[in-house]
């Protein structure tokens, strides 16, 4: 025996901008007054977990199995709960976004089959008259929001104000601070956004939102954890559900592996990929608490534009419209996964993929944006498939590119690995400077003023490398090791330096200094080094091998650079000559070709 209910609710906006707000079931479960809920991953012996939640409703510690939601973007999403014990034994509940004379018309079906018949009338009643009450209280909210009606689509929040003693403080701790014109902005969010807003608080999006240059705002929240305001998190993401699955308020708690309880899977910790640094208010400021009231509605994937369950020895067939791009088709169940690649201008718009466990053939299919695709499951059980979207970390400030940032370099000096732990960063570009002959330069004026020279060089240096948003590494003698995320920023800082230097040699006479300087491109790994975030591997070493091919007053860089798009563009605005040639480098077989560049007048 089952009950089922089917409201039919006509809303004033259309699918797509209703979409990331209905499908953000913990908000809307929330807001129509379902309780909260804790829940734990039991994993299973064939590859990912299965979520067990609990909770108190009407006087009973509910526990159930959560089947993974199934979903298509924009267009509908289910769940299934079967219940351990309580008055109900399975509950299934879908939401179908219907077009509709220009709006939408909502069709929530719910389903639910009792444990027992005395039962029926007071689930009869909870579900026909509270729930659906409450539900379309929900959705007419978000009507008003997208009409422009409200300033929210859901209930505003009290407004949580910081003591105006220490906020007076916090400002004057960030009055000199880059980005500080975002400093009004970032406290109205604290004051009041949700807390599930507020617990994984990422730079970028918050720049993008406040229509700000996301790096001056990157900086302003690192000095705002300095300030006290916020405090600063590495997140180690998980690759495949993307959920920061685990958090060190330090990087010396940071491990080479990391383990998701959702997937059921263990992965490298990797700055330039896995590891985001993200931000809360400080507990001093505001407490932030998340309660959970669903545990994976499509808004918890965003990247997913489709999830299935596929029973065993069936198949599936879906009627897609995807942007043109390149999406991955998986499973958390398996080893390998399959390519689709949209093309305006490709030959077939259906197509059929098969999983044969462990593999998923064909590797690759290109189809048309308008597309049918077949998912067919060769196995005696079921599987649980998605179809992503691959992206970058457009979103992410990586720890690849803050342990890069001067600013981090200056206000977190003491944060580093643990000793013998490398972590690699991806590609990064690094730059070794030299001064030319600067052991004559001691025995020519003697070591006190050929000292104050050396440091005054450092300033000169140091101001050019953080306006090209690089940051020193470290220093060694006279020499310098600095880390850029962009070569073409390399490449500015590196005529800067020049012209700073020869400026400098102009007002102040005898004796003049020369700069040799040494660019490469190349992945490397980070690793603690006498107590600082140091950077070791192949692509260091070159740096400093073509750097001690200067002539002094030149710039020297390798193929990987001076072939760089963006490299040519910044050389292109500034006067110079080239003399390509080839180096060996030691502990390297074979030559490297190298550029000379001479910065002219």
């Amino acid at each position: 025996m089952s009950i089922k209910f089917v409201w039919k609710i006509p809303i004033d906006a259309t699918p797509d901008a209703l979409w990331r707000y209905i499908s953000d079931t913990n908000r809307i479960n929330q807001y129509a007054g379902l309780p909260e809920f804790t829940f734990r991953f039991v994993p299973e012996p064939d590859g990912g977990s299965r979520q067990v939640g609990e909770t108190r409703y009407m006087g009973w510690r509910l526990l159930w199995d959560e089947h993974p939601f199934e979903w298509i973007e924009g267009r509908y999403f289910e769940i299934v709960r079967e219940y351990h014990n309580g008055p109900i034994r399975r509950l299934q509940t879908s939401v179908i976004l219907h077009p509709h004379d220009g709006g939408t018309l909502v069709e929530q079906t719910m389903t639910c089959e009792p444990r027992w018949f005395f039962a029926v009338p007071g689930i009869y009643w909870e579900l026909a008259f509270f729930t659906k009450r409450r539900f379309l209280a929900a959705y007419r909210k978000i009507e008003k929001f997208l009409s422009g009606a409200t300033a929210t689509p859901f209930e505003p929040l009290v407004r949580e104000s910081i003591p105006q003693g220490r906020l007076e403080v916090i400002r004057e701790r960030l009055r000199l601070a880059s980005g500080g014109q975002w400093i009004s902005s970032l406290i109205e969010a604290i004051e009041t956004l949700p807390d599930d807003e507020l617990d994984r608080m990422r730079p970028f999006v918050f720049a993008d939102r406040w229509k700000a240059d996301r790096r001056e705002v990157l900086q302003l929240f690192l000095h705002a954890s300095q300030a006290g305001l916020l405090d600063l998190s590495w997140d180690v993401i998980c690759p495949g559900c993307r959920g920061a699955q685990e958090r060190h308020s330090t990087l010396r708690n940071m491990r080479e592996q990391a383990h998701c309880k959702a997937c059921n899977v263990r992965y490298t910790a990797d700055f330039a990929q896995s590891v985001e640094v993200t931000f809360q208010p400080n507990p001093a400021i505001r407490r932030v608490e998340v309660v959970r009231y669903c545990s994976g509605g499509p808004m918890n994937a965003p990247h997913v534009v489709a999830q299935q369950q596929i029973p065993a020895r069936q198949s599936i067939t879906l009627n897609l419209k995807l942007s043109p791009w390149k999406y991955i088709v998986r499973s958390v169940k398996l080893p390998t996964h399959a390519f689709l690649t949209i093309r305006s201008d490709a030959e077939d718009s259906s197509g059929t993929i098969t999983i044969r466990r462990p593999a998923i053939e064909p590797e690759t299919l290109d189809l048309t944006p308008d597309l049918t695709v077949t998912l067919l499951n060769n196995d005696d059980r079921d599987i649980v498939m998605t179809i992503e979207r691959v992206a970058g970390n457009e979103n992410a400030a990586t720890a690849a590119m803050v342990i890069a940032m001067n600013e981090f370099r200056t206000l977190f000096s003491e944060e580093v690995l643990q000793p013998d732990m490398p972590i690699s960063v991806g590609v990064l570009t690094l730059m070794f400077t030299d001064l030319k002959a600067s052991t004559s330069l001691y025995e020519t004026i003697g070591e006190a003023p050929a000292y104050g020279l050396v440091r005054r060089h450092f300033e000169l240096l140091r101001e050019c490398i953080a306006t090209s948003e690089g940051a020193i590494v470290k220093t060694i003698g006279d020499s310098v090791m600095a880390a850029f995320m962009d070569p073409a920023k390399a490449v500015e800082a590196a005529f800067a330096m020049h012209s700073a230097i020869d400026k400098d040699n102009r007002s102040r006479g005898e004796p003049f200094l020369s700069l040799k300087i040494g660019i490469h491109s190349g992945p490397c790994i980070a690793v603690n080094l006498n107590d600082i975030l140091d950077y070791f591997g192949t692509s260091v070493n070159v740096a400093a091998r073509i750097q001690r091919e200067s002539h002094g007053g030149d710039i020297l860089v390798t193929e990987e650079l001076w072939k760089d798009s963006k490299v040519i563009e910044t050389l292109a605005r500034h006067p110079h000559t080239e003399e390509e040639f080839e180096v060996t480098v030691r502990g390297l077989s074979g030559m490297r070709k190298v550029c000379r560049i001479q910065p002219s007048s």
